[in-house]
This record gives C-alpha cells, structure tokens and sequence, in this order.
C-alpha cells in the first residue's frame, strides 16, 4: 500500500482518516501539523509531529500527503498548507470513493475528497485541494475551482462554474449555467439562479420556531 501523511489532527482528520482506511490504496502511517496544533505525540494511535519533523522522518520520496482540515479562513489555511506541501515536493494524494460515481471523463485534482455518494456527471471539471462531500451532485460540464469546500447535499447544475475559494453550505441548489464568484459564501439551503460576483454571501433565514413546545404540539396532535 502507498504511504500517507495526514495533515491534520481534528475531527476533519478523523473523518478523513476513516475513509482513507476503509476504503483507499493508502496506509497512514502519521500525523502532522503545524508546531502551535501539535498536542501530544500521537493521534489515532500513529505519531504526531510537527511539519518539518515529519518532512524529514517521511520523506516526499517515499511518502505522499493529504491535507485534512476545515475551511478555517474561506478556505485560505487549506491554501496555504497545499501550496507549502507542494513545496516541499510532496504528491497530493485525493480520496475518491468507491461508493461515488465520477462521469468517464470527469476529471478530479490532487488534494480531493470525494465523499460517499457524489455524483459527478459528463465532463465535470473539479479543481485542487476540494473537498466534496457526501451526495453532492456536480452537473454535466461543470467546474469547480480550487481549495472549495461543498457541504452535504449539494446540488450544482450543467455548465455552472464555481470560483476558488468558495465554501458552499448543506443541501445547496445552484442552477445551470450560473458562475459564481471567487470566495463566495453559499449558506446551508440557498437557491441560486444567477450569476454572482466575488466576494457574495447569500444566507437563508431559519425556519420559523413553532409557537408550541414540543408537548404542547403533540397533545394538540393527538386531538386532531
């Protein structure tokens, strides 16, 4: 099996290193992170180390890396730490499951994740360092760009063209034929028909709280 070093030691590592184990071609055999987030000396019961001890005890040579972290800073730290692997002269390694079901010619980058689920049709076009999580479905001839993050259930229409950066929240509907704009925010059920410019944030509110409590609605329920 190919050697992995998992960049990160929070609950997106956990879940990442779940995946990678059940289901991938890679064995971790570490963890790292930057020396200010190195707490302890392991994590899931493998050594945890500082970036540039670990470059030095897995080498670039013989190991390749998966950044697993949030979107911490619009994805800007996901950024970050992807350009300074690189430069180090690591391979990205992406995770694709095999419960996913890419199109025959969509193409994937290095540093992805796609999750269980995510549905990737004709010619779809998925950028760097982009995680994909489960059920999102990326139409026909559509392209994501690098270092995004798509929330659960996502759902991205034919030809759409999301920019980099970008963070799109749970259960997501974007149309055809729509560009979104480099580091935008997307909140969790936002419909979107039309084209946006960088920098947007669209937000939809809450559903209302019912004027019962939860006893109070289901004896009232029950009456009906």
């Amino acid at each position: 099996m190919k050697k992995l070093l998992l960049f990160g030691a929070g609950k997106i590592a956990d879940v990442l290193s779940d995946y990678f184990n059940r289901d991938s071609d890679y064995q971790i055999v570490a963890y790292t992170c930057d020396p200010a987030f190195a707490c302890g000396e392991s994590h899931r019961n493998l050594p945890l180390l500082p970036f540039d001890e670990a470059t030095r005890l897995f080498p670039p040579a013989h190991h390749e890396l998966h950044i697993a972290v949030g979107y911490h800073e619009l994805n800007r730290v996901r950024e970050r730490l992807f350009l300074a692997a690189r430069g180090r002269g690591y391979r990205l390694a992406s995770y694709v499951s095999s419960r996913s079901w890419p199109g025959p010619d969509a193409v994937v980058g290095e540093n992805c994740f796609v999750a269980d689920g995510v549905s990737l049709e004709a010619g779809a076009r998925i950028g760097d360092n982009v995680a994909l999580w489960s059920n999102v479905v990326v139409g026909h001839h559509a392209q994501v760009g690098n270092h995004c993050w798509i929330a659960a259930g996502t759902a991205i229409g034919g030809s759409t063209v999301i920019g980099d950066r970008c963070f799109v929240a749970l259960n997501a509907t974007i149309g055809n034929e729509v560009v979104v704009g480099a580091d935008s925010i997307l909140g969790a059920r936002t419909l979107l028909t039309k084209s946006v410019a960088d920098k947007s944030v669209l937000v939809e509110k809450d559903t209302e709280l019912f004027r019962l409590d939860s006893e109070r609605f289901l004896r009232m329920s029950r009456l009906r």
